[in-house]
């Protein structure tokens, strides 16, 4: 916690800063850099995120930015060039820029984007330089070694080089991210864009929350930014294409409705008939949102879903997973059900879902 009160003020003390996403751009470091990006916009800093060649399947978050919040920004290294004339086209599809060169060749690495208007003199002089998941100063460009660092990374062989080091080797980019900016405002400034960048990075860190790494920690800041607007599916989708967008809402859906019951170290979910109706989902497609997270029921303490089932006469049906063997065995006492694996089908005749949720917890 003296970390986070450290780097935020430094970010409190710094008006010009530059966030430094790890080269590589993968969805941890991006997430969290754009996420940055977003926030301290919104603090009213002048801010830039130094980003070249985003991978396609992350573009889709620099999309987020809203038109009135700046402009984007392609600059192009002409040192020892000489552009002769320079063309564009547009159509409701693409932009294409066309150069014509008298001298020299540009190469990929010579044009960067950007996401503030005032980059380039931003880049030269700022107050505070962000790195996200670098491991040593030398990862950084020469030119910034000057500059005051806020470091924050989650890999052991960090060589703290920040005058603030934010380090957690047991947390994803995103969510020590998602902690610093709490430590900012609070949840207010939660919005879509900030939640769905943060999102992404925990999803793609987790490995879509199949990572033995996973913790408990990483479901309960996922519901928070749902909660806050993180487009779930929308993220799956992009990175994942080859699940059904009904299935990844339901598990979206899912993973909002998370609850820990302490005491018991229980997770549990209670499904109405309208979460399947806004999901266009239908019971069958759990065993999706099951198969992406029984990797980490040995990580996880137990867990809980409860659905409404029209049958006739209605009842609830419910699926528990647990390490715990004997726990298992206590809901096939007390409910009708089979067992599979380490988990339980059963049904249960009371109708209302938290009076069955109830019943359970009381019997484990």
């Amino acid at each position: 916690m003296e970390a986070i009160k450290l780097a935020k003020s430094i970010i409190d003390k710094s008006q010009n800063i530059l966030i430094y996403p790890s080269p590589d751009l993968q969805g941890d470091s991006l997430g969290s850099a754009l996420a940055l990006f977003y926030t301290l916009k919104k603090l009213g800093k002048n801010v830039n995120v130094d980003i070249k060649d985003i991978p396609e399947k992350f573009c889709f978050l620099t999309n987020l930015q809203s038109a009135s919040s700046g402009d984007f920004v392609i600059s192009i290294n002409t040192d020892g060039k000489d552009i002769g004339k320079m063309r564009y086209e547009k159509n409701h599809k693409d932009l294409k820029i066309y150069l014509a060169m008298n001298k020299g060749e540009i190469k990929r690495d010579d044009i960067n984007f950007s996401l503030f208007a005032n980059a380039d003199n931003l880049a030269q002089n700022p107050d505070l330089l962000i790195s996200v998941g670098m491991q040593s100063l030398s990862d950084l460009p020469q030119s910034f070694w000057k500059s005051a660092v806020l470091n924050i990374d989650n890999q052991p062989q960090n060589e703290n080089f920040g005058e603030v080091n934010l380090i957690e080797t047991t947390s994803a980019l995103a969510e020590i991210t998602s902690n610093l900016i709490k430590s900012m405002g609070g949840e207010e400034l939660f919005d879509e864009k900030t939640a769905t960048c943060l999102l992404t990075g925990v999803i793609w860190s987790s490995q879509n929350f199949r990572s033995p790494k996973t913790r408990p920690q990483t479901f309960e800041t996922s519901a928070f930014l749902i909660e806050r607007g993180a487009n779930h599916q929308e993220i799956v989708q992009h990175l994942y294409k080859q699940k059904s967008l009904a299935q990844i809402k339901l598990l979206g859906k899912v993973l909002e409705k998370l609850n820990l019951h302490e005491g018991k170290e229980i997770y549990s979910a209670l499904l109405r008939e309208n979460d399947f109706k806004e999901c266009q989902a239908g019971s069958k497609d759990l065993a999706f949102v099951l198969e992406e997270l029984k990797f980490h029921f040995r990580h996880l303490p137990n867990l809980l879903i409860l659905w409404e089932s029209h049958a006739s006469p209605p009842i609830t049906k419910g699926i528990f997973y647990s390490p715990n063997l004997n726990f298992s065995e206590k809901i096939l006492e007390n409910f009708e059900g089979v067992s599979k694996g380490a988990g339980v089908l059963f049904i249960a005749k009371e109708t209302d879902l938290n009076i069955v949720q109830e019943k359970v917890l009381n019997i484990l």
